[in-house]
């Protein structure tokens, strides 16, 4: 974990993810500070596909219905606003047993395939 936060801060990054899998499926993913410190982690379940994902990181926005996971614009350090036509994070309300569904929107304004599904939010001491 230290020479990964270590890369981090070589990278110029303030935070880092750690995803981890259960059976080669992404099962939870991890926020930290650059000082180790645990920010959020939320266990989730993804749908993919084989699309060819274009997004530009560097114009990111996140455009959130979910209160708990607005936090998400200062650890990814994405703007969050109310609404945006294109390049943007789309953070939903789930149904069933889901708290959110995040989804990636390209700069046509096309939901991607590429789905991250938010089973439970963690508290930090979990």
């Amino acid at each position: 974990m230290r020479e990964l936060l270590l890369r981090a801060l070589d990278e110029d990054e303030v935070n880092l993810a750690i995803v981890n899998e259960i059976k080669g499926n992404p099962s939870r993913i991890t926020f930290y500070s650059n000082k180790g410190e645990v920010l959020l982690t939320i266990l989730i379940s993804v749908t993919t596909t084989n699309e060819r994902i274009n997004i530009s990181p560097s114009q990111l926005k996140i455009v959130s219905e979910v209160q708990k996971l607005n936090c998400l614009s200062d650890i990814l350090g994405f703007e969050l606003v109310d609404k945006a036509d294109g390049n943007y994070i789309h953070i939903t309300s789930g149904y069933e047993d889901l708290i959110a569904k995040i989804n990636f929107i390209n700069k046509f304004g096309d939901k991607l395939d590429f789905q991250i599904n938010v089973k439970k939010i963690l508290d930090k001491d979990d």
